[in-house]
């Protein structure tokens, strides 16, 4: 990694944390034990499945509100303090920075997972008949779709508002996880221009389904190696295509302190 990149990304990192960003995860933790609490009377088998369904969306919602609330305003934060430009006029590129950012959010979106999953599965150890490593799928599935979101809302901060991205960003997790929905919708209507429509929507955004394997893993069907690495390819070139949209537009924005 350049020794640039990866100083703006642990520079980025200790400034998340500093916003104690990390409060979420006690409130995961909450969420955790207080759906123990109320599930409690329900048998062995429907809490466990309740229990996971909560808090693999849990993650995703937590994380998701990391990287819209937290990654809208980076980018316009440096902007009014003015230390973009003392950044800038060291030799660090604008693609440079970009890139530095994007894996310091990163980075406090992995550390998140990693103790809410420990979390996650504490919990499901102590509900009997529902601890499983096949939970690590969708950890590692969250992940790319939390991956790709970043570069959403880093794409979003190079050429609009932060209160614009975060809306822009929500906009694309809601109909990124109905694409496929709408696509159907749109090829059982009789116009036209609302099929085109339809297919436009479905191959200009995300399809975020692809990362969600919730469903699956909480009721032991198989998750395939196909998946995983076709999963992977997609969020892999998905967030490369954005960040160097990002970078394009970033190169010829006028920056003022």
């Amino acid at each position: 990694m350049n020794n640039h990149i990866g100083a703006l990304a642990f520079s980025t990192f200790r400034e998340t944390v500093r916003d104690r960003i990390f409060y979420l995860v006690a409130v995961f933790g909450f969420v955790m034990l207080a759906s123990t609490a109320v599930l409690s009377p329900l048998n062995i088998g429907a809490q466990g499945k309740i229990m996971s369904d909560v808090g693999l969306a849990a993650m995703v919602v937590f994380g998701l509100l990391v990287a819209v609330f937290v990654g809208s305003a980076m980018v316009r934060k440096e902007l009014d303090k003015g230390t973009i430009l003392t950044i800038l006029a060291k030799p660090v590129g604008r693609r440079e920075y970009l890139w530095g950012k994007f894996l310091g959010l990163n980075l406090t979106l992995v550390s998140m997972l990693a103790v809410m999953g420990v979390l996650f599965l504490a919990m499901l150890f102590m509900a009997p008949g529902t601890f499983s490593l096949r939970f690590l799928y969708a950890f590692y599935l969250t992940f790319l779709e939390l991956m790709l979101l970043n570069a959403v809302v880093v794409f979003f901060s190079t050429c609009v508002s932060p209160v614009l991205a975060a809306v822009f960003t929500l906009g694309v997790f809601a109909v990124g996880h109905l694409s496929e929905s709408i696509r159907d919708f749109g090829q059982m209507q009789g116009t036209a221009v609302q099929r085109t429509m339809s297919e436009v929507i479905y191959y200009l955004v995300p399809n975020l389904e692809v990362f969600n394997v919730r469903a699956a893993v909480v009721h032991g069907d198989p998750v395939t190696a196909s998946h995983l690495l076709m999963a992977t390819l997609y969020g892999v070139a998905w967030t490369g295509l954005l960040l160097l949209l990002a970078g394009a537009i970033f190169d010829r924005k006028e920056l003022r302190g």
